[in-house]
């Protein structure tokens, strides 16, 4: 995470000459612009290819941003860190949040579109084929808004399809309720096949997948030790 002081104006951008620099082919030029209006900070989107999105909604010209907000440009994320004025300069504090600090990567395998990657930031992750998702897949096997890719703790990753009318696919079983993925996982939406890994690309080691099914084999066998030792009390 990179941290810019606004004090008046700062200029977003994929060129050098922006304060804050996004090195992506999906960002613009000149893309947008952060600044301070009467004790308040305003984004402006300036006409940006892919757009500004506030909150998971596409921004039109200038909105006020609180600090619960969260922005996306292309593959990163702005998020104001604190809102209040800097003791001894005045101004505010941004932060931007760079891909690597993605926790997965959902990377189109087949089709036209195979090799692009939608970098995966958020707990809960939402797919579709319209431009207010978390990951816009355009395709018209995609419903507007068609599975979600839940973040849990252990590492792996719950999906649920969100009423698609073509189906999500986790290792080539259609959902019918929630199902868990982990890294290395094939997913599919619609037509769209997907493998969903880290963001470096790499898969899970089988180890750490067996490593949970072996810890909930092993809550299964005590549960049933502690049923046969309680039936056996009771007699």
């Amino acid at each position: 995470m990179s941290e810019t002081e606004l004090r008046a104006e700062l200029s977003i951008g994929r060129t050098p000459e922006n304060a804050i620099v996004l090195p992506s082919s999906a960002v613009s030029r000149q893309h947008a612009v952060l600044y301070v209006d009467h004790g308040r900070v305003f984004l402006k989107d300036l006409q940006s290819a892919n757009g500004v999105y506030l909150n998971g909604e596409r921004a039109q010209g200038s909105a006020p941003l609180t600090p619960s907000d969260t922005v996306r440009i292309g593959p990163y994320q702005l998020v104001i860190e604190q809102v209040m004025e800097v003791a001894d300069r005045g101004g505010y504090q941004t932060a931007v949040v760079h891909p690597n600090q993605a926790h997965a990567k959902l990377l189109i395998t087949s089709g036209p579109q195979a090799g692009k990657e939608f970098l995966l930031f958020e707990p809960v992750t939402v797919v579709g084929r319209t431009q207010e998702n978390d990951v816009t897949i355009s395709d018209i096997s995609i419903s507007r808004r068609h599975a979600s890719v839940e973040r849990k703790d252990d590492g792996s990753y719950l999906l649920t399809d969100q009423g698609s009318s073509n189906g999500t696919f986790v290792r080539g079983k259609r959902l019918q309720s929630a199902v868990r993925a982990w890294h290395g996982d094939k997913v599919r939406f619609g037509q769209i096949e997907c493998l969903l890994v880290d963001p470096q690309g790499q898969e899970l080691r089988a180890t750490r997948r067996w490593g949970f099914y072996a810890g909930v084999l092993a809550l299964v066998v005590l549960m049933f030790w502690l049923g046969q030792l309680a039936q056996g009390l009771g007699r």
